[in-house]
Parts: C-alpha cells; sequence; structure tokens
C-alpha cells in the first residue's frame, strides 16, 4: 500500500511538473474557431464513409499519437478523400491544432498535402509531410520519414509511452507487437543497440519556472540526435526524463521534460554535474 501511495505521488508530482511550462505557454490560446472545426469535422466524416467501403489498402484508416498524459492527435486518411489531423489536450477543452488536404499514397509513402499553411494558433504543423508504413507483428505504424531514428530509440528505451507518441493504428493498438518493427533496411541497424549513457558536465542558468539546461559528454559520434529521451540512473528517490535539444559531435544539451520523487519526505530535484543518464528505460521508473 505505501508503494502504492509512493507511486501515486510521483505520478502527481511528475504531471505537474511536466505540463506547468506547457500549461503556461498555453495561457494565451483561443479555442478553436467553429468555422475551422466544422471543415475538419466535415471531412473527417467524408474520410470516415470512405473507409467503410475501402478494400485492398491496409494502411488507410484512423491513426493516433500521445504526447504526455493529456495531449493527443488523432490522424485520418484515405485515397481519395485526403487527411485530418486534430490535437487536442483534455485539459484545455477547445483548443485544438488541426490540418487537412489531400493524401497520396505511391511507392510506399504516404505523402501528406496540408491545405493549412499558415503557422501559429489551431495549425498543426508536420515535421515532414511523408510518412513511411511500418508494421511490427500486427500493428501498423506511420512514422515520418524524418522521424525514424527516433522511432528506433523509442523502441529500444523500452518505454511505451515513448513509442505511443507516435501514429499507430487505432484498431490494431491492443494487437501483438512482438520482435521488433520492420523498418526499411538502411534504419534496422539503429534497433536493438546498446543502450546511451551519458553524464552532466555541465548545468546551464536556473529560471524560475522551469529547470536549467544540460550538457552532456556524449553526441553525434555515440549515436545521440536531437529529439531523442534519457532517464536518469543511479539517483536514489529521484526520477528525471530528457529531452535532447542540441547535437554536437562530442556533446549535447538536453532539457528536462518531466521530473518526480519516490519514497518519504521531500527530496529537491537540482540536477548536478556528473549525474547519469542512459537512453534506457530503467526499471525503477514510473
Amino acid at each position: 500500500m505505501n508503494d502504492m501511495r509512493s507511486n501515486s505521488a510521483i505520478l502527481v508530482l511528475a504531471i505537474v511538473l511536466a505540463f506547468s511550462c506547457v500549461a503556461q505557454a498555453q495561457r494565451n490560446l483561443e479555442p478553436l474557431p467553429e468555422e475551422i472545426a466544422s471543415v475538419v469535422l466535415s471531412k473527417r466524416e467524408q474520410i470516415e464513409r470512405e473507409l467503410t467501403t475501402l478494400q485492398g489498402n491496409e494502411w488507410a484508416g484512423k491513426y493516433r499519437a500521445n504526447d504526455g498524459t493529456t495531449v493527443t492527435s488523432f490522424l485520418d486518411w484515405s485515397p481519395t478523400s485526403g487527411f485530418t489531423v486534430w490535437r487536442e489536450n483534455c485539459s484545455r477543452p477547445g483548443i485544438a491544432w488541426v490540418n487537412y488536404g489531400n493524401a497520396n499514397f505511391s511507392g510506399n509513402l504516404v505523402t501528406l498535402s496540408p491545405e493549412r499553411t499558415e503557422k501559429g494558433q489551431h495549425t498543426y504543423t508536420f515535421s515532414s509531410p511523408t510518412f513511411v508504413p511500418v508494421k511490427w507483428d500486427e500493428q501498423h505504424w506511420l512514422i515520418t520519414s524524418d522521424q525514424l531514428v527516433l522511432f528506433a530509440y523509442a523502441v529500444n528505451s523500452g518505454s511505451v509511452e515513448e513509442v505511443e507518441t507516435f501514429f499507430v493504428k487505432i484498431e490494431d493498438y491492443n494487437k501483438s507487437n512482438k520482435g521488433l518493427p520492420q523498418l526499411p533496411k538502411e534504419y534496422k541497424r539503429y534497433l536493438n543497440v546498446k543502450p546511451i549513457q551519458a553524464k552532466v558536465t555541465a548545468v546551464g542558468a536556473s529560471n524560475e519556472n522551469w529547470y536549467p539546461p544540460l550538457t552532456l559528454n556524449v553526441g553525434k559520434s555515440a549515436g545521440i540526435v536531437e529529439g531523442m529521451k534519457l532517464w536518469l540512473i543511479g539517483v536514489e528517490n529521484i526520477h528525471i526524463q530528457l529531452y535532447v535539444t542540441e547535437v554536437q559531435e562530442k556533446t549535447s544539451v538536453a532539457r528536462v521534460i518531466s521530473a518526480g520523487t519516490s519514497g518519504e519526505g521531500d527530496t529537491e530535484i537540482k540536477p548536478k554535474v556528473g549525474w547519469k543518464f542512459n537512453s534506457k528505460l530503467p526499471e525503477d521508473s514510473w
């Protein structure tokens, strides 16, 4: 029972810390205008009608990706009707980022052509409009062409939460994903590799809102890539996850994206030089 209470405390603290900056950034966002929402919902209905009769295309369908515990993105697409994407935060009802347009499936690639090109509020932007279909046992995944390495690292990490930040077909969610995903040949070498260990060599300037950036002793030559996640190891009762923001040949810079404590009493979380992080999710991690 004490373990259950401790785990609950960790989760609550982690959620509060991880999303305090997000909440501040979203403070001035306006709800999605009805005229935009109606266009997206109408197109989604058109796609759903096509999907009910579509045959011979196992990749068309409805997909979902999670970003933490409160943000979810839904991607629906079909060959003729095109696509819609809708990103929402359940803690901020009415706030959404959307896009829609044509979809082309050719050469084993799904290419989306978004109609909303303006940047800013309410516009969902893709890191790349080209998706690579990836089969993982019985599951279908759509991975943007520029994030195949990150997907491989997420699989290697052993973190279900990290893997689910990528789009998986909703109807496949509870299906088997044994073994390794079938990545394109040139990316298979990133799967099942030895975990990367990093050490903090410098702690940046603090601010009142969040933790300082951390400089790590590993970079591109060790396999570090921008956007990958790392977890704190070897520090009792403190749990931290990092997001790599900058990569040099021999060093990198990362930001804390979640932090929490376990055990009794209040443990101060103050990153230090010498702390070690690993690309593999620790067994005692929450």
